[in-house]
């Protein structure tokens, strides 16, 4: 069962590659990330690093958002219109398995931009922190370019390499860049609760796309996902406003849709500057998407397995 899932993950990631998704992610993640430095150097009475690491992270997250949605709408989708679900359910693979697999696989690509790009946000931070392009943080780049350009060129597969590269990247990256003091914390709890919401995302596309077209599932999919970037709004309306009507059915909303305020904290939160520990924090939220894609999948399972492909 395991080995199936982890062929199917796989096989997604690489369709994805040979799509050049990643590459066109963090391709326009560098883009915005060069601006970030004019931006920096033109605001005056800020903290340069800070506009940058805000910058290149809210980037990280709003691309991953949209690749969620995107990649998770036309999943199930390419393979119906280009025939080989037939072949690949005629196998012995079951249905739940073949969309926990596709899940992983989105997931793969997703978090391999969000290490690519979070390696990227701390090397530019130091570069607006120092005013300079210090040694230690160009040195990751240079040592793990190096590596994956020996480990590619001796690989079969270009493409799965970079599921191994694009993390230790980012963990050379964090260990060795200059002293940013809060700003790294920021940006590695950014990628971290980006990575978490693009899971509950990608789950719920899942859903929607195992019965309904890319475009229904698209649409459908980011109204989910505005409904859950305000349930915190919708569960504390003033009834003298809006009646306990309305109060009563944004509370319901807010509690049946995923909470993904939860994944875009204020700067003071990810930074530990409440009182409060990052970690728990991050853990908690990671627990609560664990939950909701456990929940989303089986859901998802169940409506697909009703499916007729006839």
């Amino acid at each position: 069962m395991l080995a199936r899932i982890l062929a199917i993950a796989l096989n997604t990631f690489r369709e994805a590659a040979r799509d050049r998704v990643p590459l066109a992610l963090f391709g326009s993640g560098l883009a915005v990330g060069v601006a970030s430095l004019l931006v920096a150097a033109m605001s005056l009475g800020r903290d340069r690093a800070e506009v940058v690491a805000v910058l290149t992270t809210s980037t990280l997250s709003l691309f991953a958002l949209v690749s969620a949605v995107v990649l998770g709408a036309t999943l199930l989708f390419k393979d119906y219109e280009r025939k080989t679900i037939f072949p690949i359910l005629a196998r012995p693979i079951r249905r739940w398995e073949l969309l926990v697999g596709k899940h992983l696989g989105v997931l793969a690509t997703i978090a391999t931009f969000s290490f690519l790009q979070g390696a990227l946000s701390l090397t530019l931070t130091s570069i607006a922190r120092t005013e300079g392009v210090p040694f230690r943080a160009v040195l990751p780049w240079v040592g793990v370019g190096a590596l994956g350009a020996l480990v590619i060129v001796r690989a079969r597969d270009k493409s799965t390499p970079f599921l191994l590269l694009s993390p230790a990247l980012f963990v050379a990256e964090a260990l060795s860049v200059g002293p940013l003091g809060d700003l790294r914390l920021y940006v590695l709890v950014t990628v971290a609760l980006a990575i978490v919401e693009s899971a509950i995302v990608t789950a719920v596309s899942m859903v929607f796309g195992a019965f309904s077209s890319p475009f229904l599932t698209a649409a459908l999919t980011i109204g989910i996902v505005l409904i859950g970037r305000n349930a915190d709004l919708l569960a504390r309306l003033p009834e003298r406003t809006f009646g306990p009507t309305i109060v009563v059915a944004g509370r319901a909303i807010a509690r049946v849709v995923p909470n993904l305020h939860l994944y875009v904290p204020p700067r003071t939160v990810a930074m530990g500057h409440t009182g409060g520990s990052v970690a728990g924090y991050v853990g908690a939220a990671a627990g609560y998407g664990v939950l909701y894609v456990v929940v989303l999948l089986v859901l998802s399972a169940l409506v697909f397995r009703k499916r007729d492909f006839a």
